[in-house]
């Protein structure tokens, strides 16, 4: 059996990609205020922001 094929390795590698997306999911709402909502208009252009302030 290679080295990649043992949950000894899968287990502790999803972990730790679980907590790397973790954290750039909650650094990502880092600096962001409650009155602030996901831009639909982000992926139109390249120059939107994430987050804007709710009308």
């Amino acid at each position: 059996m290679k080295w990649y094929q043992r949950k000894s390795f899968y287990v502790p590698f999803s972990i730790v990609m679980g907590i790397l997306g973790f954290g750039a999911w909650f650094a990502s709402l880092l600096g962001v205020n409650v009155d602030e909502e996901l831009n639909k208009d982000y992926f139109t252009t390249k120059d939107e922001p994430l987050f804007k302030k709710k009308k």
